[in-house]
C-alpha cells in the first residue's frame, strides 16, 4: 500500500511540474551588426528584455538566436528591441526564403564602424 500511494504521489507530482513548465520557442533573426560594439550592445538587451530564456549572438553570420517564454514576450518584441537600437532586424527564415540581403548603410553601432573583415571600429 505504501508503494502504491508512493508511486501515485512521484507520478502526481510529475504530472504537476508539467502543467507549470514555460512555453518555450525559438527564433533566429538577421541583423545589420558589424562589430563587437555593436554584438554587446544587443547582447545587453536581450539580457534585459523579460521572458528570454537563452541567446546566441553570432557575428560572423550577423545572426541572432533566442530562446524565450512565448507567455511573456514575442518574436516581434524581441525584433523591436533590438530594432530601437538602430539596427535592421528580419526573421532568419525570412531572409532564406527571399534571398534578400539586409545590408544598411545605418547600423546601430556608434563607434562609426568602417564594416571591413576584422570588424574594427573607429573612434
Amino acid at each position: 500500500m505504501k508503494k502504491l500511494f508512493l508511486g501515485f504521489f512521484v507520478a502526481t507530482f510529475l504530472l504537476s511540474l508539467n502543467l507549470f513548465a514555460e512555453n518555450i520557442k525559438e527564433a533566429k533573426f538577421s541583423v545589420n551588426m558589424t562589430c563587437e560594439g555593436c554584438k554587446s550592445k544587443i547582447e545587453k538587451t536581450l539580457k534585459s528584455e523579460k521572458g528570454i530564456v537563452k541567446y546566441n549572438t553570432d557575428l560572423a553570420s550577423k545572426t541572432v538566436s533566442v530562446s524565450y517564454d512565448a507567455d511573456k514576450t514575442n518574436e516581434d518584441n524581441i525584433k523591436n528591441s533590438i530594432a530601437k537600437l538602430g539596427y535592421t532586424v528580419a526573421n532568419a527564415a525570412e531572409i532564406k526564403s527571399t534571398k534578400t540581403d539586409v545590408k544598411s548603410t545605418k547600423s546601430g553601432c556608434s563607434k562609426n564602424c568602417t564594416g571591413s573583415k576584422d570588424k574594427k571600429c573607429n573612434d
